[in-house]
């Protein structure tokens, strides 16, 4: 350190403090900042100059001027060296940080220096399966300037977050564990404010990065699933080539609706289907595409206890030879007692194993049908009265057929992870083709071997005697079993959404208003009652699935046509259009190219509402 001398104390030129400097350059009589030393300044330690200041010397206009804020000081090369200047400054100024800061209850990092510069990787990204390995794939690629590897949707955990963004939704909660905005965390660490207890803010969307393939697999997955099985009896309700027509035909409109949805989604930068119906026609159409949902899926987790009931009951008499001890009941309540625990589990990554054995299972139970279809095919021929249109028991046919398309929860979240959403349209032609045709190749083939003894579930029409059957049968039974908790967290997120959003359970309802048409939650981690509350709800929702399906035990097919047209044909088929009415007015273009679209949207909701009417009241009242 450079001394002036020893009859003047060591001063700041121009009233200037760098931060960089350890000490003053020169000495300035006229310097507005004067460190004033009671013992001669050439004995006294920097330190004691520098804690030793004299308020009457201080010009804070002019020091402050250079100096930045005492919270961007770390931010500064060798800031933390000087910090102890701005904190005397501070006490000269009448501010005392020990009195005007909050007390932590522990240390803070620097995460907002820190998130402005550093690529968006926190511990949660590792702390999940795969996740470290990807980290380091990263930072490899980084270090070596080349692109970063493309993960999104590469392993079937990340499948499942599809189905925390049903319907375009986001699911999260707002207070969940991860939460970027804990205090004893994230927060600055010298920060003077004292911050409210976290609020909401959206999570920032990431970026998709899917290619065309990953996409066209994830169509697969979203649409192929046990609705396959009861392909073969909605051919028997409907006849060979009458179901065949209109199986191709549903395919085609679906796509179409999907296609529609999408781009309703592109012309209103909505991320949801709840948001989209919120935007076009207000709460009401929102809370009809909600509850549509709701149904949809509660009809689909019940059809699954039905398939799991019948399966087992099966199973039991045919290869255990156990006959009258074991009823449906029995396997019902058996099953209502295991999703309870099930239903509870609010992370889908703990689900990443059950769907992943559950796909398994479905994928093998497949080959074990088309081969003894195909084998029974080939050794009897023909099944007996096969007819090509079955004029008692068509609407039957319907409903199936929608049940097998329906998907369209998971279709924005698909478009919105791909890197070229453009090519979306493409990708879901041919996924639709092939799935299509799958389809139909599958009742075709199943019907056309059994005719009019096939069963319900086309599992059941195997022979029973074989070991093979037996085991898929059970196999398939607990497949289907294990997809019902990711079928129902749509479900549960929702109607919590809906039900805790309110004044009962928050004191400043303003931060929960849903002006935007968005669902927002609570996990209830800050407040009991909530929590147990949302567990009592998630147990009532599967003691009345479970209860729905035991009085349907007897109407299966009847059960799945009615769900088709009564939930999921307004669903694909009715809102889409309704909303793509009103893009018509978002788009100028060529008024007859508008006015056929509109023709084409109105006769679509026209169809939708007829088939809604009518095959339900078929099927409840006529058939």
């Amino acid at each position: 350190m450079k001394s002036g001398g020893t009859d003047s104390s060591p001063s700041l030129k121009d009233g200037r403090m760098r931060e960089s400097e350890s000490a003053p350059s020169r000495e300035s009589n006229s310097s507005p900042v004067c460190l004033s030393s009671s013992s001669n300044s050439d004995s006294a330690s920097y330190h004691e100059q520098i804690s030793n200041i004299n308020p009457h010397d201080v010009d804070m206009k002019t020091v402050n001027k250079h100096l930045v804020s005492l919270d961007d000081t770390l931010k500064l090369q060798g800031g933390d060296i000087a910090r102890h200047i701005h904190q005397q400054l501070e006490n000269v100024n009448g501010k005392s940080p020990q009195t005007q800061r909050p007390a932590r209850a522990r240390s803070s990092s620097f995460s907002t220096f820190l998130d402005s510069s550093r690529r968006e990787s926190t511990a949660s990204d590792i702390n999940v399966p795969g996740g470290f390995r990807r980290e380091f794939l990263i930072n490899k690629s980084l270090q070596t300037n080349s692109r970063p590897p493309n993960l999104l949707t590469k392993n079937f955990l990340e499948f499942l977050s599809m189905y925390g963004h049903f319907a375009g939704e986001n699911l999260d909660d707002e207070d969940s564990d991860n939460d970027e905005e804990a205090i004893d965390e994230t927060s600055s660490l010298l920060s003077n404010e004292i911050r409210p207890i976290p609020s909401y803010k959206p999570k920032k969307q990431k970026k998709g990065t899917a290619s065309v393939l990953k996409t066209f697999f994830l169509v697969f997955k979203a649409l192929v699933g046990s609705g396959v099985l009861f392909l073969p009896k909605a051919f028997f309700n409907g006849g060979l080539l009458f179901s065949s027509v209109v199986l191709s035909l549903f395919g085609f409109l679906t796509f179409l609706c999907y296609i529609i949805l999408v781009q309703c989604k592109n012309t209103f930068q909505k991320d949801s289907y709840g948001e989209l119906g919120f935007k076009t026609y207000g709460r009401p159409l929102r809370l009809c595409i909600l509850i549509s949902i709701i149904i949809s899926q509660i009809g689909f987790v019940s059809t699954y206890v039905l398939f799991t009931s019948e399966n087992l009951t099966s199973f039991i008499e045919n290869y255990l030879n156990i006959k009258g001890t074991i009823t449906t009941a029995h396997i019902v309540v058996a099953q209502c007692v295991c999703l309870v625990p099930l239903v509870l589990i609010r992370n889908l990554t703990k689900l990443s194993l059950i769907s992943l054995v559950s796909s398994g299972f479905i994928i093998i139970g497949l080959i074990i049908i088309y081969y003894f279809s195909g084998l029974q095919l080939l050794t009897d021929g023909l099944g007996p009265n096969i007819t090509n249109f079955n004029s008692s028991s068509w609407p039957l046919l319907i409903g199936v057929s929608v049940t097998a398309f329906e998907g369209i929860g998971l279709m924005l979240p698909i478009e919105s992870s791909m890197a070229r959403p453009e090519k979306f349209p493409m990708v879901l032609g041919l996924s639709m083709l092939l799935i299509t045709i799958f389809f139909v190749f599958t009742g075709v083939l199943c019907y056309s071997a059994y005719g009019d003894t096939v069963k319900s579930i086309i599992i059941l029409s195997l022979p029973q005697d074989k070991v093979s059957v037996q085991m898929i049968s059970l196999l398939y039974s607990l497949a289907v079993f294990l997809s019902a908790p990711l079928q129902l967290f749509p479900v549960t997120k929702i109607i919590e959404s809906l039900i805790f959003n309110n004044l009962l359970w928050y004191s400043n309802p303003s931060s929960r208003t849903d002006s935007d048409g968005k669902l927002y939650h609570s996990s209830g981690k800050y407040n009991k009652s909530i929590k147990w509350s949302k567990n009592v709800l998630r147990s009532a929702i599967i003691v009345l699935i479970c209860t729905v399906a035991y009085l349907n035990s007897n109407n299966l097919d009847k059960f799945i046509s009615f769900n088709g047209c009564f939930a999921c044909i307004p669903l694909v088929y009715i809102y889409p259009p309704l909303i793509h009415l009103k893009t018509l007015n978002q788009e100028p273009a060529n008024k007859r190219k508008n006015a056929y679209i509109r023709i084409f949207d109105c006769a679509l909701i026209v169809v939708g509402i007829v088939a809604v009417v009518y095959t339900t009241y078929d099927i409840l009242f006529s058939i």
